[in-house]
């Protein structure tokens, strides 16, 4: 079973003519001429222009998927009475006296100061443009920043001699924005 809506999205302009097949997501009529809606006939017709959502490096697209479960179906029973590993103190059982601290890895532990990390930033605009904010953020957390895959084949001043990557200036400066504000723990 998919919660996908396949083979249409707002993300890549395309959509179904007719209703679409929950299989495959071609419209349950696929007609002969059709000037091509859905992913699968603009694909054909505009090739990898629609691997990305458009305009390519000015959006952040999320997903469809409608699951039938939300975070709305979870209640936290919390109480705000109490402490656990602290003094029941107002002046002592505060934000910063909890430790959510944590580590990752298997023979080789990162440390982090809080249990997240961010998701991969990579080569789009949106990314380069507010790589610092949550570069510096995450340093200053104590987490991991991810750099996407592909910032250095992006990267138009970057060098590369006999097949290898010598030097990219987006990928140095995304690095460098991290570890100003690296405080120990964490890592990229």
């Amino acid at each position: 079973m998919s919660f996908s809506k396949p083979n249409a999205s707002p993300a890549t302009n395309t959509k179904n003519r007719v209703s679409p097949s929950p299989g495959s997501g071609l419209c349950v009529v696929c007609l002969d001429g059709c000037i091509g809606f859905c992913e699968v006939a603009k694909s054909a017709i505009r090739g990898r222009e629609l691997i990305y959502p458009q305009p390519y490096g000015k959006v952040v697209a999320g997903s469809e998927k409608d699951y039938p479960i939300d975070f709305s179906h979870f209640n936290i029973q919390g109480t705000c009475v109490g402490a656990v590993g602290v003094e029941a103190d107002s002046d002592k059982a505060t934000f910063p006296a909890v430790d959510v601290s944590t580590e990752v890895g298997g023979k080789y532990k990162i440390k982090l100061d809080v249990p997240f990390f961010t998701g991969a930033l990579g080569s789009t605009d949106v990314a380069r443009i507010n790589w610092e904010e949550n570069a510096v953020g995450a340093a200053i957390c104590g987490t991991i920043v991810v750099v996407g895959e592909n910032v250095c084949g992006m990267d138009h001043k970057a060098e590369i001699k006999n097949g290898r990557l010598v030097k990219s200036p987006e990928f140095e400066r995304r690095i460098n924005s991290y570890k100003r504000w690296h405080n120990g723990q964490g890592t990229i």
